[in-house]
């Protein structure tokens, strides 16, 4: 998959947005520092484990598992389990995009699809309006990162006998939540050197920046909830610095097809990401560092 970091930066300096955050002050240095390392006026830091597809942003503290009780958000998941279960389990497969070859990583004779509720830092879920109570829960968890571009919320679906493939994320901005909805015997999650499971109604929380596979070696369908938090290590003015980075339509739009252009019949979603995008570049945080 491309990740066009070269057209990212061109459309970083044409509109702005790189000489706006590197006149800023010291609360941005480090996001300065993060741009550089794009240039390649800084370089690039090298983990055999940790290997995300953009440049590592410096100065993070990193782990492949956390323990959920260090975020708020996994104790609001937990409560509401059974309000998010019930929505899951009433879900069809038409509502299910169909992620198997946007993957290209399943192996096995199983399958895995999804259910979105925010992709490329847009909120989906009223394309299919299933889960309103599920969607609500999101919205009010604190530092849920759902309007960057590669912040997810979803149900993830995976049939027995799947193998997802080690792989890296894109980038280590954030840590990911997984709240065991379905959870068979013979399924596992790999980060780093550590292997665990799911357990229904519990939290797992881990960085996917790390290299990571999944297994389901059951005969039977596993659900897990999936929502990105923002690292905890990032402050406040860099989550809005690192928002409108890639909240401009010059930025989002480069990613359009990706992932979920890949998917059987995505049409009605690549619709709504484009509607979204027309009313994107007039958000407070994409005009508070884009000034053109």
């Amino acid at each position: 998959m491309d990740y066009h970091l070269p057209e990212i930066i061109a459309a970083l300096r044409r509109g702005g947005y790189y000489d706006r955050v590197m006149s800023a002050g010291p609360e941005l240095d480090r996001v300065k520092e993060y741009l550089r390392s794009w240039t390649g006026e800084r370089p690039l830091h090298a983990n055999p484990i940790q290997r995300p597809h953009y440049p590592l942003f410096p100065g993070l503290r990193h782990k492949p598992f956390h323990d959920p009780r260090d975020f708020p958000a996994a104790a609001v998941l937990e409560r509401e389990f059974a309000t998010i279960r019930a929505e899951a389990l009433a879900l069809d497969d038409a509502a299910l995009l169909d992620y198997t070859r946007a993957a290209a990583m399943q192996t096995g004779a199983g399958s895995w699809t999804l259910y979105l509720f925010h992709h490329m830092g847009v909120e989906v879920e009223s394309v299919a309006r299933r889960c309103p109570k599920t969607l609500a829960v999101i919205n009010s968890l604190p530092r849920v990162c759902t309007s960057y571009v590669w912040g997810d919320t979803l149900f993830s679906a995976m049939k027995g006998a799947t193998h997802l493939h080690p792989h890296c994320s894109t980038d280590n901005l954030r840590v990911r939540l997984h709240l065991g909805i379905v959870v068979p015997e013979g399924c596992l999650l790999r980060v780093a050197g550590q292997t665990r499971t799911w357990e229904e109604g519990k939290c797992l929380a881990f960085e996917d920046s790390f290299e990571h596979e999944v297994w389901n070696r059951s005969a039977h369908r596993r659900v897990v909830l999936i929502v990105d938090l923002w690292h905890p290590d990032l402050t406040d003015v860099e989550i809005r610095a690192l928002t409108a980075a890639f909240g401009k339509s010059d930025v989002l739009g480069l990613f359009l097809h990706e992932r979920i252009g890949l998917t059987p019949n995505p049409d009605d979603y690549m619709r709504h990401i484009r509607s979204a995008l027309a009313t994107q570049d007039n958000s407070p945080v994409v005009r508070e560092f884009w000034p053109a």
